[in-house]
């Protein structure tokens, strides 16, 4: 059985492709320092640390460089949801992906920032490719949202009883969701 490592940008979007990716050894990586405040870091770790008992995984958890971050994507601070920050938050911690699985000889990568109907999976994928060619590994495009993707995994985490975060993870994220609800 081929290794593949899985980016985990979450406990619920990663619920599904779990199971789709039964034919690999899955690696589960969570590597997302974008995450914030801490508090909620925290909660989404540990969420993501039950599921893998829960699937039978030994997770791997990147350390959580939120000033390092912030510094990769400065400038960017003002772009609207599902832009330029985004992607550039992606090829940040795909890349986390990308380097330790190199440094561990896992040759394929796939994340399960297609989950959501909030990613744009080709903007996913686009990223991926690039880092694919910089590492030498191959990224599966694996748009894990088709064939009602998202919905299974919202229903797996209400399965098994998995905190459902509101936003998307990083600060700007939360201001938007606030000024959406007020």
């Amino acid at each position: 059985m081929e290794d593949i490592l899985l980016h985990c940008c979450c406990a619920p979007c990663s619920t599904h492709p779990f199971k789709v990716l039964e034919d690999y050894n899955v690696v589960p990586f969570f590597s997302n320092s974008n995450i914030g405040p801490i508090d909620e870091y925290n909660k989404r770790l540990n969420t993501f640390r039950g599921l893998c008992v829960i699937v039978k995984k030994e997770p791997v958890v990147d350390v959580y460089e939120p000033e390092k971050w912030l510094e990769y994507i400065k400038g960017l601070e003002a772009e609207q949801e599902g832009g330029l920050r985004c992607r550039k938050c992606f090829k940040f911690r795909l890349g986390k992906a990308f380097e330790f699985a190199k440094n561990k000889n896992i040759k394929y990568i796939t994340s399960t920032l297609t989950t959501t109907t909030y990613k744009d999976s080709d903007m996913v994928f686009e990223v991926g490719r690039e880092l694919s060619k910089e590492y030498g590994l191959e990224f599966k495009e694996m748009n894990f949202k088709k064939n009602d993707g998202h919905k299974k995994s919202v229903e797996l985490s209400k399965e098994y009883g998995l905190y459902i975060q509101n936003y998307c993870g990083c600060l700007f994220s939360l201001q938007d969701r606030r000024r959406k609800v007020t």
